[in-house]
């Protein structure tokens, strides 16, 4: 079995909102109440797929969608994040 290790960033609890993080894989926090939040990556392209995951329960935080635009992208949830939620992402082009 081999494994695959990513170079990637952790925000760390306590750090909310909009952030830059400029590799393939990373995790961001969302404030209670918010439900968007915005990535600035310049590995990402408008033609980017990224994958995000809550890594966090939440009582109604769950992902709606991801929009991917030229260095960075917008993951927005279905409905405001009751604490401060947890999201990993992974980015392919």
């Amino acid at each position: 079995i081999s494994s695959t290790v990513y170079d990637r960033t952790i925000t760390t609890g306590g750090t909310t909102g909009a952030q830059t993080i400029n590799k393939m894989v990373g995790t961001v926090n969302f404030a209670a109440g918010a439900t968007t939040l915005v990535v600035t990556n310049s590995l990402v392209s408008s033609t980017s797929i990224i994958f995000p995951v809550i890594r966090t329960a939440d009582t109604t935080a769950t992902i709606k969608n991801v929009v991917a635009g030229s260095g960075s992208f917008t993951i927005t949830l279905t409905a405001a994040a009751t604490a401060e939620t947890s999201v990993g992402f992974m980015v392919t082009n």
